[in-house]
């Protein structure tokens, strides 16, 4: 499947919506904006690097999209609590909340991994999505109705070596899905979108700087013998944003083409070891 989307059509599923979508510069983010802008959202992107979002959010724009931007760094509280009251301000309203944005840190063991990496970690992959659920609750409740959309990791259950921080972190968006399932309903349904080896360009950017002699084809496990496509990623989220998925709430679909039961070899992980080299994980 392709990773561009076609022109945004006049009307859709989201026709008089407003998502916000974080991490929206690049990768399933991009893809998870474009996606629901062409159905029809208004949409407010949001990411850490400001250079790269001006440049996606033109080329949805290009696309026919109706984008707002703002540049964030989720880590500080102050960035974060600015996001939702800017689509309020801008569209009266706030429908889908996607949380996307992560902080992967750096491939080291366990015992040599600093509290600063984990404080970090945390705070844009735990504690940020955490703020922007709760800062999303109550326009949504005010609405009658939200959809909330958390992208976790398969290595939440099928954890790689080298990046615990990360690992638990996604544990923790796991475990906070179901909570605010919970906690929101019945106005608000809270689900996880949980990807395994996408495509993405930071991806194929790890690949470049791995061992080429040592790499094998494919470089994923996944029973489908590939790696996925963000766009891919983002029709699950899509999914969950709908209509069609309004009696779903607390779910976690993977979206890793048959990774997290897969018994085969991992040639991604051989391929670039378990200790100290940067990577993307899944």
């Amino acid at each position: 499947m392709p990773e561009n989307g076609s022109k945004k059509p006049a009307e859709g599923r989201f026709a008089g919506q407003v998502a916000l979508v974080t991490g929206a510069a690049g990768g399933i983010g991009f893809a998870v904006a474009r996606r629901l802008a062409a159905e029809g959202a208004g949409i407010l992107m949001t990411d850490v690097d400001g250079k790269r979002l001006a440049a996606a959010s033109e080329a949805l724009r290009s696309e026919g999209a109706e984008v707002e931007t703002v540049a964030v760094d989720l880590a500080r509280k102050q960035d974060r609590d600015r996001l939702v009251p800017a689509a309020l301000e801008r569209w009266g309203r706030l429908d889908i909340l996607v949380n996307n944005a992560a902080f992967h840190g750096e491939r080291r063991n366990f015992t040599d991994a600093s509290e600063e990496e984990f404080e970090q970690i945390f705070a844009v992959n735990v504690t940020a999505t955490a703020a922007l659920c709760r800062a999303a609750a109550s326009p949504m409740r005010a609405q009658g109705s939200g959809a909330i959309i958390n992208i976790g990791s398969i290595q939440a259950g099928l954890p790689v070596p080298t990046y615990a921080a990360y690992v638990a972190s996604k544990g923790g968006i796991a475990a906070l899905t179901r909570a605010l399932a919970v906690e929101l309903a019945p106005d608000i349904r809270v689900n996880t979108v949980l990807p395994g080896v996408i495509a993405t360009d930071s991806f194929k950017q790890t690949l470049a700087e791995g061992a080429p002699a040592k790499r094998s084809t494919p470089t994923t496990a996944a029973l489908l013998g590939r790696e996925g496509h963000a766009a891919e990623v983002a029709a699950a989220v899509a999914f969950f944003a709908s209509a069609e998925a309004s009696f779903i709430t607390g779910a976690a679909l993977p979206v890793d083409g048959g990774r997290s039961i897969s018994r085969r070899p991992d040639p991604f992980q051989s391929s670039f070891g378990d200790r100290t080299e940067p990577g993307n994980p899944e």
